[in-house]
Formats: structure tokens, C-alpha cells, sequence
């Protein structure tokens, strides 16, 4: 059998996804799919983009279920740098920019609870239920499908959907293949030129006992980055001291403060095949990956409500609102009263406007960066094999998957009061500064400030899952029986420690506070040459400054962290954990199925789907510690669960161009293991302007539950095709995380837990088209279009504090125009992605003020107030060009019209903070032998 489906396999195609006999555990797209997805004998076949998204409309037509696939132009090369940034073409799917300026934050339909696969097998990071896509590089990988309905052959997790991630194999292959890439990408914020290597060997060979296949794949790339980032912090009012000047809502903190770094990433994957016998394969998979990222803030941060600040040349705007103003400026908290009732805090009601402009006279600047620096490692081994005879197919397939990730973040603050700053707060969507050129790169006056923070990290996990698969040919209108059996066990840990020492502990000062005349320069101080140095460029500053600060490749060494332990009295070492912010979790789910197929004649017609029902069993146990006086106490928290999973799609098609679709399924999400945490984290900051924070896990959560509703209608032609969608899912049990104030030892705490909200809807239309104008003569005959449309609407129901709001992170209108080419080697695409507003936070349980009911004044209740993201979109362009038929060359650019992101607090008119977003140019080159 392996040898017919070599055979079928065209030479001139220069990708081919894995065939089905290699697909061991992988979800329901349908043989043909696959098969048809790789060109068959005979084929005209096409190369590049066309290539690409042909086999992708193929995956589409013939799959089971609702799914959308990116299918690599090349090997080790999908259409996107990144695997996000492949995904934001995919209609339904919506994307945001990270703090490494990658896209990332994958969102299938407004959801983020997103089960990951590679090649079939589900996948984790350390201690959470997703699996991080920064891990695995694109350039890895042969193929992603988007399922966006389930069916009971599918490993269950995934309330948003699966990506499955599919690596190459060596059956894959028809002779001996050797492929090496390079690329070079330059990042204009940045400034820098980054390389990109990889290489891909593939081979088979026939012996007395079998057929032998084997592939090894390496990637490596790194990276320089910047992201800019301006910042207006939560409003509070001018009426109190130090300003002492009425009627205006000035930021907390002003920031200048964009993220610094390097990225470095290295992905092998290996495989071996095994034809023993024409009815028997077996196989092993290796996959490492490992990612480093030192992306840290640098700071340069007026704060206008240090001792003795002034306020001046106000320019008032027109956004104006009456709030309720605590004796501290801020928003007032809910309290406790001893009788069991809940108040509010004293406050007056105030008439407050937003500024345009203002300068501020006397003020402190803190200069702080972190020296953040995140290791994640990840290993998998996996194997198995595929009896096939006559009717029968039998699969067992067998993983364990190793996770861990370490992070260290050693901060350190320093500051200088300074005679004045002017801030523009909205100069096209952000803020921008004017101050004395010398001062930003000036050490004159530079004092140590606020604390040193200590803070490492680190989570833990692995996974040992076992299935079997058996599957029937029946015949008639039933086709196929399946049925399968699911094991898999994780374990996770999680340890933590954020230690916080201030100046003052030291007999210090510090500048901004009543302590400020026994602050001490760093001059003064015991530190070596580079504790200081340029640690940033703020482009909204004097129009473009560096500015100085606590150098962070001081703070990642020993050397200078344990000059500033020896400082601060401590030992000169890692600090231990912090029990109370410690977990071990252990989960372990049986999981069966059966699903049946049927096919029924309808003259003309064909109706054709899957009936079938998933039954899952879940016991888990968490432990950790909760602090009773200097001691701690083992907490722990137990619970089972059963759920049960039907599923059922039907396909109509009339003829082999038009179908329409429907399927129902129901779907579930367990909360991750922090959510669950039984016991509290309190963590105290040495800013007097920040809250001390907290988490609150909450071991009652219940798993989320989604029955999803699609129906589509698709026409498929030879030079494209349309394809319409709509769908509904009502989500039970959504998980949300929410923020409280609370006094805890008399200190104000910002309290995170998690909570189920009663019920979420989301529905909405999603379209998608590709044609090509082979009509044109000659050359234009090569040119094409695509686009994708989506309208996403989510309501938050029930009795919950967010109820009647949309889902966080979704935008309502989401869409991707292109233009296209692919003719006589070369190709090329120009894709526009936009999309609308969404809320970027939920703010309510901070400081800020905000409007509030007046029919509620005196009520002891807390206004929602969330934050948004402006609508923006991005333009990527690729060109790509055959040389020859071993040589290819490629250039492209991510981000071309420089979009950045902005966000805003409550009203539009409220600045929040505007990023940078990367622009990337690359040149790359890839032999093929």
C-alpha cells in the first residue's frame, strides 16, 4: 500500500504534506483530503502560492468537519514568518502583537482556549493547558489545520478549537532530499539585521525487511528586538496634594517604556519509518525545541504625584464626567463592614476632564528596567503503529512530553527629580514628551529609588498519553465504524519566589517621598561602572532619545546581582521558593469513543457525515500551602469529573462543486492548573504608586462546556473557490479572571482569581474566496485574488459584573484582502489584514476613575470600566522566484505601513498607550538537492 501512495506522489510538486498511512493520531481530516491534498499522478501540478492554497481548499472540501488548513508554499516555508502570523489569514481567527513584536495570542472565534496538536498528539507548556506557538518555528513545520468543530475521534480540551501543527516525515518524500534555507531579516525598529537557518534531510531505502524512512529537520533563528511603548497610567484627580489644582484627571504614572531584547529559537525534529510488511508500518517521532527571550522594559517615567510636583499650562479637553473620588484621588474600593454587610469607601463626587496638554514642574523620573530572561524547553518522543488488512485499520500511538520553563527577572530602579516636563497626552493616539536634551542620558543626579525585586520562576510539566484506534469498513450506507481508547496523564509544578527589598530597609531615602534628603546618588554608591548604562530608545521623547538607566546585562549577571544583594543584606544567592506560591498538580483522563460514518444516495445527491459520542473521565489533585502565622500548611484540593461529548456533522453534495454542511458538537475546557490553585500569593512592591498584587485560585471551577453549532455552503471551481459560514456556541461555566481590591494586614492588595461566568453566546458569518484569472492571456493569467470575512458577535450573559459586554479580545468585524501571483516560478502575495475595536482588559477592580450610575451614587457597587484597542491593520508582501529547480530566491516584509497598536481607557478620548509594532524586511535563498 505505502508504495502505491509513493507512486501517487507527483515529482514536479515540490511540498507533500504527510499521507494518511503516517497520520497515526491525527484528527478527522479525510483521507482524501490528504491524498488529493499531496497531487496525484497526472495532475497539472502548480507551485508556490497557488500551490499552497489549492492543497489548503482541497483539506476544506473534503474534511469531516468544519476546518481551515495553511499549507507550506515550500519545504520550510509556510507563508508566514510566524505561526500566528499564518493563522490571521484564516477566517475566524484574530490575532494580537506580543511583547516580543511577534504576532501571537491566537484567538479561533473570539476564544483562546485552544487545544494544540503536533502531528495528532497533544501538546502542553509547563503548567497550563495551551501550548506556546512561539516554541515551534514556522519554518518547522509542513501544515496547520484550524478545527473549529470537533468529533469524537478528537482528543477533547479545546472549547475554541484545535491547531494541529503537522511536521514532515520520510514517507513523505519520493528520493533523497537535502534542503537548506537561510534568510536574513532586518528589523527597522530594532535596527538590526537577524539570521535564519535551516536544513532538512529525508531519505528511504528498501531492505530484505522492509522499507526504512528517516528525516531529520533543523531550524534556527534569533533576533534583536524593540517595541516601542508609551504609556498614560490610571487617572486619578488633580484636586489633592501635591498638584492641588481641581477639576482634572491626570495619569499616575507616565511611561516611556518599551521592551528590549534578543530571541533566540532552535527546533529538531526527527522521524523514522518502518514498512515491515505491506499491512504493517511502525514509526518513532523526536521533537526538541527550546526559546530564549531576554525582552525586558527600560523605563524613562515621569511621576506627576511625587512630593512636591507642580501642575501648569493646562489645555483641558472636552471629555468630561462626574466621579466618585476617594481621599487618595482614586476610585473607591468595596470594604467589608464588621456586621457582615459590604460598603464603600468615603469619597466625594467630583466634576473631572480629560487634558490635552499640561506641563509638570518638579517632578521625579524613575528609571527602572528588568532583566527579564525566560528559558523554555520542550521534548517529545513518540511512537507507534498502523496494522491495515482488508477492512481492518488498527493504530496505537504512544508520547510523553517533557516541558519546562525558567524565568529570572532581577529589577532594579533608579530616578532624578528634574525642573519640568510637557506631555502631549493624545498625539495620534499617544502621548509624547519634551524635556532638557541632557538630562535623559545624564547620571549627574541619579539616585537609587523605590526597591530591588528579585523574582525567579519556574513551571515544570510532563505528559504521558497512550490511544487506540480500530476502524471498520462496513460498506453500504455505513461505510466505517470507529472506535478508540484515550490515556494520558500530566503533572505539573510551579514554584515561584518575588522578593521585594526597598531603599528605606537600607537606612536610604527615597527621592519623590518625604525620605527624599537622605536618598543616595549612585555615584555614592559601592556599584560598578556599567550598573548604569543606555538601556533604551524612546521614540515619543524630545522626538526620538535614548535615555539612561539600570543596565539589564548587569542584572543578568551574578556579578552585579550579588553587588546588589551585598548591598541590600542578602544572601548572595537565588532566594528559595515561596511555598505559598507553589502548586503540584496531577490529572489523569480515560477517555472512549465510537463514531460511524454513513453515505446515503439522494438521486443526484450525496448526503454523507459522522454520528459519534466522546466519554471522558477526569480525577486531578492539587496541592500547595497556605501561611498560618511563620508556618505553612499543606492545602489540597480534589475533584472528578464525566463528561460526555456528542458530535455529528452531515455534508450535502450536489455534484463535486457545490456542498453545504452541518455540524453540532459539544466541547469542553479544564481550567488550568493556576486557576485551581487552592491557596492565596501575595506579592508586595516597592513603588508607592503601584498596588501590591495577588492571586486567589479557586479549586471549585468547573470545566467550560461549548455546544457549537455550523453550517456552511461552499462552491469549489477550478480556479478557486467561495465558501460561507455561520456559526453559534453557547459556552457554560466560561472561565474569567477578575480584579479586587482588598486590605490584607492593613496593606491594599490588587487580588486576582478566577470565577465562572453563568453563560457566553457567540455567533457569527464567516466568509472566505480564492480565484485565480486563468482567462488572462499569457502572463496575467498568473495573477489572483483572496479574501476572507468575519462578523464575530459575543454577549456575556447572565448575572455577572461584565454581563452584556462582548467577549475581551474580540473584535466584531475581522477581514484580509489579497492579491496574488504565481506563474513560470514566480510568486508573490500582498495581504491587508484589519481588525475593529476590542476590549483589551477588564479594569474594574483598579484604581482609575470613572464614570459611575447617578441613580447608584451612594450604592456600595463598583462601575465596569474596561480598557480597548483601536482598529488598526498591517500589510505583509512576499515575493519568491525558482532559479532554477534547486534554487529558489524569496524576499518579503511583514508590517510594511508600520501599523501600531493603540489602546485606550473607557472612552476614546482617553489615551492608554500606544506600541510599536515591527516592520521586518527578509531575503532568504533555499537549495534544494
Amino acid at each position: 500500500m505505502h508504495k502505491a501512495l509513493l507512486g501517487a506522489v507527483s515529482v514536479t510538486a515540490i511540498f507533500v504534506s504527510m499521507p494518511v498511512a503516517a497520520q497515526e493520531a491525527a484528527p478527522s481530516v479525510s483521507a482524501d483530503a490528504t491524498e488529493q491534498a499531496e497531487g496525484t499522478e497526472g495532475d497539472i501540478i502548480v507551485t508556490g502560492v497557488r500551490q499552497s492554497l489549492e492543497r489548503a481548499a482541497e483539506v476544506k472540501r473534503t474534511a469531516v468537519q468544519v476546518v481551515d488548513s495553511i499549507v507550506a508554499t515550500d519545504i520550510g516555508k509556510l507563508p508566514d514568518p510566524t505561526v500566528a502570523a499564518a493563522l490571521q489569514r484564516v477566517p475566524g481567527i484574530q490575532v494580537q502583537n506580543d511583547r516580543n513584536n511577534e504576532l501571537s495570542t491566537v484567538r479561533i472565534r473570539g476564544l483562546t482556549d485552544i487545544l494544540t496538536t503536533v502531528n495528532g498528539r497533544e501538546v502542553a507548556t509547563t503548567t497550563g493547558r495551551g501550548f506556546d506557538l512561539q516554541d515551534v518555528p514556522a519554518e518547522a513545520l509542513a501544515r496547520i489545520d484550524a478545527f473549529k468543530s470537533q468529533t469524537a475521534d478528537q482528543i477533547e480540551g479545546g472549547v475554541a478549537g484545535t491547531l494541529d501543527l503537522r511536521l514532515n516525515r520520510p514517507f513523505s518524500f519520493r528520493d533523497p532530499t537535502l534542503v537548506l534555507t537561510a534568510r536574513q531579516n532586518y528589523a527597522t525598529i530594532a535596527d538590526s539585521s537577524n539570521p535564519q537557518f535551516g536544513v532538512l534531510a529525508a531519505g528511504q531505502t528498501e531492505t530484505s525487511i522492509g522499507e526504512f524512512g528517516a528525516l531529520v529537520n533543523v531550524t534556527y533563528s534569533e533576533a534583536q528586538n524593540i517595541r516601542s511603548v508609551t504609556n498614560l497610567g490610571e487617572r486619578r484627580s488633580s484636586s489633592g496634594t501635591p498638584l492641588n489644582t481641581p477639576g482634572y484627571l491626570v495619569p499616575q504614572v507616565l511611561r516611556n517604556m518599551p521592551d528590549v531584547g534578543d530571541i533566540t529559537r532552535f527546533q529538531a525534529n526527527a522521524a523514522l519509518q518502518w514498512q515491515a510488511t505491506p499491512e504493517l508500518q511502525l514509526y518513532v517521532d523526536g521533537l526538541y525545541t527550546y526559546f530564549r527571550s531576554t525582552t525586558g522594559f527600560a523605563g524613562f517615567n515621569p511621576q506627576p504625584f511625587t512630593n512636591n510636583s507642580r501642575i501648569s499650562e493646562i489645555t483641558p479637553s472636552d471629555y468630561c464626567f462626574d466621579a466618585r473620588v476617594n481621599s487618595g484621588g482614586t476610585n473607591p474600593t468595596l470594604i467589608n463592614n464588621a456586621d457582615g454587610t459590604v460598603g464603600i469607601q468615603p469619597f466625594t463626587v467630583q466634576r473631572l476632564c480629560e487634558i490635552k496638554s499640561a506641563r509638570f514642574d518638579n517632578v521625579v523620573i524613575n528609571q527602572n528596567s528588568s532583566s527579564e530572561d525566560i528559558t523554555q524547553k520542550n521534548k517529545m518522543v513518540a511512537g507507534g503503529a498502523i496494522f491495515e488488512q482488508d477492512r481492518l485499520k488498527l493504530t496505537v500511538d504512544a508520547a510523553y512530553q517533557t516541558s519546562r520553563s525558567f524565568l529570572q527577572n532581577f529589577n532594579a530602579e533608579v530616578g532624578q527629580r528634574v525642573p519640568t516636563v510637557f506631555v502631549e497626552f493624545d498625539d495620534n493616539d499617544g502621548p509624547s514628551f519634551t524635556i532638557d536634551p541632557s538630562i535623559p542620558l545624564s547620571s549627574t543626579n541619579v539616585s537609587l529609588r523605590n526597591s530591588i525585586n528579585q523574582n525567579y520562576t519556574l513551571g515544570e510539566g510532563n505528559l504521558l498519553q497512550a490511544r487506540a484506534d480500530g476502524e471498520y469498513e462496513v460498506g453500504g450506507i455505513l461505510p466505517k465504524l470507529k472506535a478508540g481508547l484515550r490515556y494520558a496523564k500530566r503533572e505539573a509544578r510551579f514554584q515561584e519566589v518575588r522578593q521585594t527589598n526597598t531603599v528605606q530597609s537600607i537606612g536610604f531615602g527615597n527621592i519623590g517621598t518625604p525620605t527624599e534628603a537622605n536618598a543616595r546618588l549612585i555615584s555614592s554608591l559601592p556599584l560598578s561602572p556599567d550598573f548604569l548604562g543606555v538601556i533604551g530608545v524612546a521614540p515619543r521623547l524630545n522626538g526620538g532619545s535614548a535615555f539612561l538607566g539600570v543596565n539589564p546585562a548587569y542584572l543578568r549577571s551574578e556579578r552585579g546581582r550579588n553587588e546588589l544583594r551585598a548591598l541590600f543584606n542578602l544572601p548572595l544567592r537565588q532566594p528559595d521558593f515561596d511555598p505559598t506560591k507553589e502548586f503540584n498538580a496531577d490529572e489523569t483522563t480515560y477517555a472512549g469513543y465510537v463514531e460511524g460514518s454513513y453515505e446515503i444516495p439522494l438521486g443526484s445527491l450525496t448526503l454523507d457525515g459522522v454520528i459519534g459520542t466522546r466519554i471522558i473521565r477526569t480525577d486531578r489533585t492539587i496541592s500547595g500551602f497556605e501561611r498560618t502565622g511563620n508556618s505553612f500548611t499543606p492545602i489540597v484540593a480534589k475533584r472528578s469529573d464525566t463528561d460526555i461529548l456528542p458530535s455529528a456533522t452531515a455534508r450535502l453534495k450536489f455534484g463535486d462543486s457545490f456542498q453545504t454542511r452541518f455540524t453540532y458538537s459539544r466541547s469542553m475546557r479544564r481550567p488550568d492548573f493556576a486557576s485551581l490553585n487552592p491557596s492565596e500569593s501575595l506579592t508586595l512592591v516597592g513603588n508607592v504608586f503601584l498596588l501590591n498584587s495577588g492571586t486567589r485560585g479557586n479549586p471549585d471551577l468547573r470545566p467550560q462546556k461549548s455546544d457549537s453549532f455550523d453550517a456552511t455552503a461552499e462552491y469549489y471551481f477550478p480556479s478557486g473557490y467561495v465558501a460561507v459560514t455561520g456559526y453559534y456556541r453557547s459556552i457554560k461555566d466560561r472561565v474569567v479572571n477578575s480584579n479586587t481590591q482588598e486590605t490584607i494586614d492593613g496593606l491594599n492588595f490588587l487580588i486576582s482569581s478566577p470565577r465562572n461566568v453563568g453563560s457566553v453566546d457567540l455567533k457569527g458569518i464567516e466568509v472566505s474566496a480564492q480565484y485565480f484569472f486563468d482567462f488572462l492571456p499569457g502572463a496575467l493569467s498568473g495573477f489572483g485574488v483572496q479574501g476572507a470575512f468575519t462578523l464575530a458577535d459575543s454577549t456575556i450573559k447572565g448575572d455577572d459584573p461584565l454581563a452584556g459586554n462582548p467577549l475581551v479580545g474580540v473584535s466584531k468585524y475581522n477581514y484580509t484582502a489579497g492579491l496574488l501571483y504565481d506563474k513560470k516560478g514566480l510568486s508573490a502575495r500582498l495581504i491587508y489584514t484589519f481588525r475593529s475595536k476590542y476590549i483589551n482588559a477588564d479594569n474594574t477592580g483598579g484604581v482609575a476613575l470613572r464614570p459611575f450610575d447617578p441613580d447608584r451614587v451612594n450604592e456600595a457597587y463598583v462601575p465596569v470600566f474596561l480598557s480597548y484597542v483601536r482598529p488598526a491593520g498591517r500589510l505583509d508582501f512576499s515575493v519568491g522566484y525558482d532559479v532554477t529547480e534547486a534554487l529558489r530566491l524569496d524576499i518579503g516584509g511583514t508590517n510594511i505601513l508600520r501599523n501600531k497598536t493603540a489602546t485606550y481607557w473607557g472612552d476614546e478620548r482617553v489615551v492608554f498607550q500606544l506600541n510599536g509594532d515591527e516592520t521586518v524586511y527578509s531575503i532568504g535563498a533555499r537549495v534544494k538537492f
